[in-house]
């Protein structure tokens, strides 16, 4: 062993080649090197276009007296492709045989059928609290919460900037470290922290008014100040931690160099990058309003140090507003990397992103990585970031805004709590399965597109705004058709509605980039049997090639004229595991044989996979109901249509669950929420008249007034009209003096409500439903039902 040659340093140089005092490797370190455009830009010498600025721009690409990038073509051609203007750092030390970054590599592909843009916040659904900007002066700290930043970071709060694990702690009854390197990837860290080093009213680089202090950060003090170069514009200067930390200073100068050509509403814009008395300052827009950390620290000193997480709907609300920021820097080839309650600045009625240290080149293998422990994914230490791993982090940032647990360690460093210990998640399963999809431990198995999952995240708001404000909106989906029962019944005439049928589930739709696409939808102009003849000669011959959506049309024939599609479904999964069509298809199968548990695992899956959409709740529903698990059946049917009122097929699932336990209120209440416009309604109306009849004996005055009341209000035919009439009444004559009595002076469907009356009506009805029969002994065994029930005479 050796003495280490850092300076001042009385430690030795252990096996590992680190000094196990301070933790610097043997030998001399090398800080890391910025990498420079080969080539000016051929915008060099052009004057500035930022209104106010006078300034012209350099060789580097930007202006020389504000900051700001020239055109965003010309710079992108000057930097090059993603990836060419990396910025190279000091690689954490391998496990042997193990690389410390490996590209992720990914079986899924980003969707090309989902994809959302630019979307106000709360999409519409949810009108949040703007949040008051406030004079830019008013937020400078004072000397008093200054004095109290002051000194040293507490060491339950002290973790590695670059690998997220604890750092400086306590061992043996030692104080931990305040300064030194991380055991575990040697970053550099220090927890003193110091009074800030500029003032008010000094001129950084000769441009930047300082005045004052806004907070302090995880890279130093962060200055609110004036550009004098450029209208007084409003700026803040956020300054480096550690001159000494590599990372930091490579973190900045990638800032300076490609993120400046971002420019998107809801990211901050970064304007330069600055030098002053040797230290490195990032200029940036000045953003109002308040994090929404800032918003949860205010919500706990309300309830009395008490943590009062946001509601569901503002915490959905203000992670949509973010996400069309990750969708563009994705576009980029771009990963945020850092997303946190801290980082997302609510400004009036939208938010911005207001860190982009951490943002990276996707493909960038050199650069450093920063995350915060408890919000990046586990992979990344060992795989690099990703679309997946970005996506991550947003499903972390909305648990944590919505949900009171601790999210930086122990059970839940990496998972969602139960709905056991989050009431939240019990109210709203949607939701917990969107956080479990966003969350998940493998890359492929999260969400692959911000669009994607805006999407998801969209359908869950409106399901939670539906049910807080009764009231179904209804939305079409990009993957689903619409209620198929209407659809059914016309196909059907003889179906009962008040069954049970899967083929009234939405049929998922068709991708249109497909090769076969067209194909595939003129298939939909011929029967089941027609359409597979067609799609078999179109394979064997070859006219057709065989898709994703062949394959997946073939298996839906194949349900549909009653044979087994596992063989081509096995082929799509074996192709693409991530396929959730396979899955519906495979639940569609199990509930036609009659398994309805295998159904409702299969349904379970395709809900987690598509939080927001209906269908998948509307299979689970049938299958729990097939199941006999009608609380269960009628708890989804609920919500279903409560959410969208098209979904006609979810009222009368409800409506038989209903029945079912003897609800027969709660059946025709279920009944009557399918629309007028529906092609259903008069189905419905009628099952709701046979509801209210019941067994009989149950029977009130008041629920043969309704029914009568119904029938007489349809539009029916002879023999529905006449048969339903037939039940009331037989209703009517079995329900005893008494009950008739309750009925009062009112006729029953024009007959007088005695027994006389009622007996009158009932032969007159039969005799008119034999007259109706087509069929000699059913007019016989009519007629003499007639004769059993008329009233006794005289004569």
């Amino acid at each position: 062993m050796s003495a280490c040659t850092e300076p001042g340093c009385p430690g030795t140089i252990a096996a590992d080649g680190y000094c196990d005092t301070c933790g610097m490797a043997a030998g001399p370190a090398s800080a890391p090197v910025a990498s420079v455009p080969a080539a000016a830009p051929r915008v060099a010498g052009r004057a500035c276009t930022e209104p106010g600025c006078s300034g012209t721009i350099a060789v580097d690409g930007y202006c020389d007296t504000c900051g700001m990038a020239a055109e965003a073509s010309a710079l992108a051609a000057a930097l090059g492709p993603p990836g060419s203007a990396s910025v190279p750092s000091i690689a954490a030390p391998s496990a042997p045989g193990v690389s410390s970054r490996v590209a992720p590599t990914s079986r899924r592909t980003r969707s090309a059928r989902t994809g959302s843009t630019r979307t106000r916040l709360g999409a519409g659904l949810v009108m949040v609290a703007p949040t008051e900007v406030g004079d830019p002066a008013g937020a400078i700290m004072t000397p008093e919460k200054i004095a109290a930043v002051i000194g040293e970071v507490p060491e339950e709060d002290r973790y590695c900037s670059s690998c997220g694990r604890p750092v400086g702690r306590s061992v043996d009854g030692r104080p931990g470290r305040v300064q030194g390197f991380c055991s575990h990837c040697r970053a550099p860290f220090d927890f003193q922290t110091n009074a800030p080093t500029l003032g008010a009213g000094e001129l950084v680089a000769g441009q930047y008014e300082i005045l004052g202090p806004l907070a302090h950060g995880g890279m130093g003090w962060i200055y609110l100040g004036r550009d004098k170069a450029v209208s007084d514009r409003w700026v803040v200067l956020k300054g480096l931690l550690n001159e000494n930390d590599p990372d930091a200073v490579a973190a900045a100068v990638a800032e300076r160099q490609f993120l400046a050509q971002i420019e998107h509403g809801n990211i901050v814009n970064i304007y330069n990058f600055v030098t002053h008395l040797g230290r490195g300052y990032i200029v940036m827009e000045y953003v109002g309003g308040e994090s929404l950390n800032s918003k949860l620290k205010a919500r706990r000193r309300a309830n009395n140090g008490v943590p009062d997480p946001l509601p569901p709907a503002d915490a959905i609300a203000y992670i949509l507003g973010v996400l069309p920021a990750f969708g563009y820097l994705h576009n980029l080839g771009l990963v945020y990397n850092d997303l946190k309650p801290a980082n997302v600045m609510a400004v009036g009625s939208d938010v911005k992103l207001i860190d982009v240290g951490a943002v990276m080149h996707i493909d960038d293998e050199h650069a450093a990585i920063f995350g915060t422990q408890g919000f990046q994914a586990p992979e990344v230490a060992a795989m690099g970031p990703s679309i997946s791993s970005d996506l991550y982090t947003v499903g972390r940032t909305l648990a944590v805004l919505m949900l009171d647990f601790v999210f930086h360690a122990g059970a839940y460093l990496h998972a969602i709590p139960p709905p056991r210990e989050a009431g939240v998640l019990v109210q709203w399963e949607s939701l917990y399965r969107f956080l479990l999809k966003a969350t998940a431990a493998h890359p492929d198995d999260r969400f692959q597109d911000a669009g994607e999952m805006a999407d998801q995240l969209t359908g869950v708001l409106r399901e939670i705004m539906a049910v807080t404000e009764r009231s179904a909106r209804h939305s079409p989906s990009r993957l689903f058709g619409g209620d198929r029962l209407t659809a059914l019944m016309i196909d059907h005439a003889d179906m009962v509605l008040t069954e049970a049928d899967w083929r009234s589930l939405p049929a998922p739709k068709v991708d249109d980039t497909d090769p076969a696409a067209a194909f595939v939808d003129d298939l939909d102009e011929v029967s089941p049997v027609a359409a597979l003849t067609l799609i078999d000669a179109a394979m064997a011959s070859g006219q057709v090639p065989r898709s994703r959506e062949l394959q997946l049309r073939h298996a839906a024939v194949l349900l549909a004229v009653g044979d087994d599609p596992g063989s081509v479904l096995d082929e799509v999964a074996a192709a693409d595991p991530w396929e959730w069509r396979v899955e519906w298809y495979r639940a569609l199968h199990h509930l036609a044989r009659g398994e309805p548990a295998a159904a409702a695992e299969a349904f379970s899956r395709v809900w987690t996979e598509l939080p927001g959409e209906l269908a998948p709740r509307l299979g689970a529903a049938l299958a729990a109901e097939s199941a006999g698990e009608h609380e269960r059946a009628a708890q989804l049917y609920e919500r279903v249509i409560s959410v969208d009122s098209t979904y006609v097929s979810a009222a009368f699932g409800l409506a038989r669950c209903r029945v079912a336990v003897g609800d027969r209120t709660g059946a025709v209440a279920a009944y009557q929420r399918v629309p007028p416009s529906s092609a259903t309604y008069q189905g419905a109306q009628v099952a709701a008249a046979r509801a209210l009849i019941g067994d009989g004996a149950a029977t009130g005055a008041t629920e043969l007034r309704q029914a009568a009341a119904t029938v007489e209000r349809l539009q029916l035919d002879a023999v529905e009209r006449a048969s339903l009439a037939v039940e009331i009444l037989e209703r009517a004559l079995g329900a005893g003096p008494d009950q008739l009595r309750d009925l009062g002076d009112a006729t029953l469907l024009g007959h007088r409500v005695d027994e006389t009356g009622i007996r009158r009506g009932l032969e007159l009805t039969y005799r008119e439903l034999a007259r109706l029969s087509a069929d000699p002994a059913e007019k016989v065994r009519l007629v003499d039902r007639a004769n059993e029930v008329r009233p006794r005479t005289l004569v």
